[in-house]
């Protein structure tokens, strides 16, 4: 099987490796493409299982999205991609933020990192480590993106890395990397929009809060309206006008919303694991 890793061959010749650039810029020009595409956390994660994974081989994906303030950075979203989230929540602090000392190294330092478990380093704590192994998750790779201009930062981290880790890995991080945080800040974004779903369900009268439960259950509009008692005609009616204040065109669409909006708000912790 070809590998992938780096895009450009280890110790090509001239030729070789303005042949591998060329294909390096073609992978990642796709990819950045594809990634333009993606409007859901479960479509991003359908990309990096079948997209980057057959570039970056690996079997579990963290990615870490955070606002970036003075102090500091606020992470409030952790994308997992086939992770144990067990795991995720062990490594929660008490501020109910999930961070670890790959992380810590990556934010202070910028660049790539690599992880053994056989050579921790001494400033890896031994619980951690001892969840880490727990959950068999390997080698590991990380990097991530501060992006001073959106003051947003995003940390992605690659686990279960098949042969050993080497300089290819760095190197495809940094090619990788990028685009995967156009991708994410991208569904992030979207996500955003929750708030103002949030404040429009608020708005909703008592009759429209109604018929919302219903239609969130997969009520069809003739049964809704024999259990509310009006006429079919006038749930249309209220359904379109729902429709309009959550900023939704469909049934479809309004129960994907609202879908999305009970995931992001179920836990009530401050990174919140989609």
């Amino acid at each position: 099987m070809e590998n992938r890793i780096g895009f450009i061959p280890s110790q090509p010749s001239q030729a070789r490796r303005s042949r591998g650039e060329s294909e390096g810029i073609a992978m990642i020009d796709a990819l950045a493409r594809e990634a333009c595409r993606l409007e859901t956390v479960e479509e991003f994660k359908a990309w990096t299982r079948t997209k980057i994974r057959a570039v970056f081989p690996h079997r579990a994906l963290t990615c870490r999205h955070g606002r970036v303030y003075a102090g500091g950075v606020a992470p409030d979203y952790c994308v997992a991609v086939d992770m144990p989230i067990e795991y995720l929540q062990r490594a929660r602090n008490r501020a109910g933020v999930t961070e670890t000392p790959i992380m810590r190294r990556w934010l202070a330092t910028r660049e790539p990192q690599l992880f053994d478990a056989d050579r921790p380093g001494p400033d890896v704590p031994e619980e951690w480590l001892r969840n880490y192994r727990k959950y068999d998750l390997k080698d590991t790779a990380a990097h991530g993106v501060h992006d001073t201009e959106r003051c947003i930062s995003t940390y992605y981290c690659f686990h279960r890395i098949p042969g050993p880790l080497s300089r290819s890995h760095v190197e495809a991080l940094r090619q990788l990397v990028p685009v995967l945080h156009e991708a994410l800040c991208r569904v992030i974004e979207r996500l955003g929009a929750d708030g103002k779903l949030t404040a429009a369900l608020a708005g909703l009268n008592e009759r429209e809060r109604e018929i919302v439960g219903w239609l969130r259950q997969g009520k069809p509009n003739s049964e809704i309206a024999d259990l509310v008692h009006l006429s079919e005609s006038t749930v249309k009616h209220y359904a379109t006008r729902i429709f309009g204040k959550l900023g939704v065109d469909s049934r479809a669409q309004l129960l994907h919303r609202l879908a999305e909006h009970e995931a992001q708000t179920a836990l009530g912790l401050r990174t919140k694991i989609l």
